[in-house]
This record gives C-alpha cells, sequence and structure tokens, in this order.
C-alpha cells in the first residue's frame, strides 16, 4: 500500500498535466479540509501526572488521554493527510465522569486533560505543521447563550490562538445569536470556522443561513452505514447533496461520540470490517463535502452505544486503514474535482455504485464496489469525452475505449477513482514504474554512497 501511495503522488500532477502536491497547502479553501475527530480522554496518555482517577476498567471513568498526548501524536494526523483535528469538550466538568459533555466552566481546562499552557503548545505545534485546531464547546442542552457565553469563547481564540469551534444542537439556537458569535469571532481571527452540528436532518439547508462555515450533513448517515453489510442499494444517494447551497462546505461522517461504531455494525452483520469500511472511507473522500474521521475509525476500532463506542487508541495494531487514508487524502488533495465538483449519479445498484465529479473541464468517475461479486459496467464517450482514456488512481487500471465506449471492471469489495484524461500511448502507470522509479532508487542509492564515501574514518 504505500509504494501505492508514492505512486499516485507521482502519477497524479502527470494525469492533470499539472504540479498537483501530495497534499494540499496551509492555504486549504474549505471544501479541501479533512478533520480527524479526537476524544481526547481516549486517544493518548503522555502525562502521568494527571493520571488522578484513572480506571481502564470502568468505561465512565477518566482513562487517561490528555492534550499532551495529542501533541505527541501530530505527525501521526498529519501523515494521514488530515489538515485539521477537533478537539471533543476539553474544559472543566460538572462531575467526575469523563463524558466531556457537561460542562462546568469554559474558562479553565480540565485538569485531566492539562492546562492552558499545554493547550497553547498543542496549537502552536498545530500550526508548525500546517494543522488547524478546533475546539467543541460542549453544548449539551439550549443553555443561556448570552454575550458573556461570546465572551468566554472569545478567550480561547484571543490566548490559545485555536482556529475554531464546534457548536452543537445548533437547530435549537437562533440565527441571531450565531451571527453574532460568528461575527465576534473573526472579529479576532478573520479566517475563524465555526461549524454546527443539528439534532435532526429535516432542515439542514436552513442552517446555512445560521452564520456557520460549516454543518455536520446527517442526511448520508444511514446510506454511508449501509456499506457495513454487502450488496446493499445506497438509499436516497441524490439527497445527501441535492438542496444546499454550497454541498462542499458540509460535514460528512459515519462514526463520532453519538453512534454505535461502523465496525461494530459490520461485525455483528458477521462481516469482516475494513473491505466495509474502505467501502465508506472511498465515498467520504468523494463526494462532496468535508470528510470527519473519529479517531480510532482507521484501526477499525469497535463498539456500540456510548461509552462503549469511546475505547481506547490502539497504535500498534495493522496500518491497513491507515495506508487506505492515507492514498485518499492524497488523491482528493490532487483531483479538485473531487472537493469543488458538480455531481452526477451513474449507477446505484445493490451494492455498486457509480458517480461522476466534474470541475472546471476536468472529470473523474468513482466506483465504489461494495459487493460479493466483481462487477462491470459501461460509460459511453458522452459522459467521458471524445479522444478519451480513463485511469485509475487505486488500482492502476487503463481503460480505452472501444466503439465509443468504456468497459470497466471493478473486483469485488474495490473501489477506483479514474480520471478523463487525453488519449495517449504512453501508460503512466507502466511509465513510472518502469522509468521513473528505477532512476529514482539510483539515484538514492547514489547519494548514500557519496555520503558514505566522504564519511572520515574514525
Amino acid at each position: 500500500m504505500k509504494k501505492k501511495i508514492y505512486m499516485v503522488a507521482i502519477l497524479i500532477p502527470l494525469l492533470l498535466l499539472s504540479a498537483v502536491p501530495a497534499f494540499a497547502a496551509d492555504n486549504q479553501t474549505i471544501e479541501e479540509e479533512s478533520i480527524y475527530y479526537i476524544v481526547v480522554d481516549r486517544f493518548n496518555n503522555a502525562e502521568s501526572a494527571n493520571d488522578f482517577a484513572v480506571d481502564l476498567s470502568n468505561p465512565t471513568s477518566y482513562h487517561g488521554g490528555d492534550i499532551q498526548g495529542v501533541m505527541s501524536r501530530l505527525d501521526y494526523v498529519k501523515d494521514m493527510g488530515f489538515t485539521t483535528i477537533l478537539l471533543s469538550p476539553i474544559f472543566e466538568n460538572e462531575t467526575d465522569t469523563f463524558y466531556p459533555y457537561v460542562v462546568k466552566d469554559r474558562t479553565v481546562i480540565n485538569k485531566h486533560y492539562g492546562t492552558s499552557d499545554d493547550l497553547k503548545q498543542l496549537v502552536k505545534a498545530a500550526h508548525d505543521k500546517g494543522l488547524k485546531i478546533i475546539l467543541d464547546l460542549g453544548i449539551s442542552s439550549n443553555e443561556s447563550l448570552s454575550d458573556e457565553f461570546i465572551e468566554v469563547a472569545k478567550l480561547w481564540v484571543q490566548e490559545a490562538n485555536i482556529d475554531g469551534y464546534k457548536l452543537d444542537l445548533i437547530d435549537g439556537v437562533s440565527a441571531n445569536f450565531v451571527a453574532t458569535l460568528s461575527t465576534e469571532l473573526k472579529a479576532v481571527k478573520a479566517d475563524f470556522r465555526l461549524i454546527g452540528q443539528p439534532v435532526g436532518v429535516d432542515y439542514p439547508s436552513e442552517l446555512e443561513t445560521k452564520g456557520l462555515d460549516s454543518v455536520f450533513n446527517m442526511f448520508p448517515y444511514e446510506g454511508i452505514t449501509s456499506f457495513s453489510v454487502p450488496d446493499q442499494t445506497f438509499n436516497d444517494v441524490e439527497k445527501t447533496w441535492q438542496g444546499f447551497e454550497n454541498p462542499h462546505s458540509l460535514l460528512n461522517f459515519f462514526d463520532n461520540t453519538n453512534t454505535v461504531r461502523f465496525t461494530y455494525m459490520a461485525t455483528e452483520a458477521n462481516e469482516h470490517p475494513a473491505p466495509r469500511l474502505k467501502s465508506a472511507l472511498t465515498y467520504l473522500y468523494t463526494t462532496p463535502g468535508i470528510p470527519v474521521v473519529f479517531y480510532g475509525t482507521e484501526i477499525a476500532l469497535n463498539g456500540s452505544e456510548a461509552p462503549d463506542n469511546l475505547g481506547l487508541m490502539d497504535f500498534r495494531t495493522d496500518k491497513e486503514l491507515v495506508d487506505y487514508i492515507t492514498l485518499l487524502s492524497k488523491i482528493r488533495s490532487g483531483v479538485p474535482a473531487l472537493t469543488k465538483g458538480s455531481i452526477e449519479l451513474v449507477k446505484n445498484d445493490e451494492g455498486l455504485l457509480v458517480f461522476k465529479r466534474e470541475y472546471e473541464g476536468e472529470i473523474a468517475f468513482v466506483a465504489i464496489n461494495n459487493t460479493t461479486k466483481t462487477q462491470s459496467f459501461t460509460l459511453t464517450t458522452d459522459q467521458v469525452g471524445e479522444d478519451k482514456e480513463l485511469t485509475g488512481l487505486i488500482t492502476e487500471d487503463l481503460v480505452r475505449s472501444t466503439d465509443d465506449e468504456f468497459h470497466l471492471v471493478v473486483n469485488r469489495d474495490i473501489s477506483e477513482v479514474f480520471v478523463v484524461r487525453d488519449t495517449t500511448n504512453i501508460n503512466y502507470a507502466l511509465f513510472v514504474a518502469v522509468f521513473i522509479v528505477p532512476v529514482l532508487m539510483i539515484g538514492f542509492i547514489y547519494l548514500n554512497k557519496k555520503r558514505s564515501g566522504n564519511k572520515k574514518p574514525e
């Protein structure tokens, strides 16, 4: 998989005939972002001094994760291609439970997680690596949201230079208050991001008018989680991106603090979770919106209802899904049609989902085969274009037309992103594998030998 990631990083610029970076630069537009969502207590323990009241046998007790633990794993997050980290509430709690949505005082950092200085250090370290930090404000009921609340919210922007807030239960908050909060926060930091999560899914498009930069899109959840079982048609697939002024800024997810784990759904159906997760992740990374990946999804962390779904992170497990997310990140950041383009449904048939993305003349087709059999489908030159060919960025397939038709085959449990380019006699995947990679390897060996030769004997 790592070899494939490197190949894609080289292939995309060649295929698009432009110098596209492996990951987007620090000045991403909001639709180019991707978010890694961390429950601090369950992620990583790096500071034993705040390990009081830790009880690993009790799912409602603190388990030792802290702010320093997040900071020590920034490279882990960055290397998967994420641009932003969303932290669960880190403020002082009302009770002794770790559950972060019983906030007592938002001006004080929960002593189990660290100090305000730890938060400042985390934000600075993240910024040095090109990562943003968003804090969850921990709204658990329609509490009194007043001018005092706004001043407290401004505090961490001013003192720690955080990049955003998550505001829950947003469908119960007045549009005027959200607009005022957004204005006040952006007066402190112009590029500050305010994101919202509603309770229901009835009128999510109305939330776009409340002054939020982005809203969690609840519509796709049922469809995405249907990938946990093979051979299922994605219900209401077009509804998940229609009816929004800017669907590219919506936040898409399938695991979070309020849901059972996707892995749980798959294992309950006696399915191996990795192939099912790959289908769901492909959808998340290739449809309109910002992918939000919950900590542990990349290791197929299991769990039913909360707090069972908030298990401890394990960094020693197999890296298959970590590598797959990294690959998807490189593809998404290198193909603008996936982050900014229009979308058109091509096929949705019992586990085979195919759609077309297009942006400023650039076209990509995404095929997700979440079935138990090899699937085939046909595209026409009307869909693809005259004198064009399709190149796969995951399996590295090259498909040319026959009698104005493209006959595509996708193996079981495999997804593919086909980019459209002018017909050429050059097989770029083969060219890179046969010529470019060996040249790079020879150059690497030569430089190593040269360095070794320049070392003086002791």
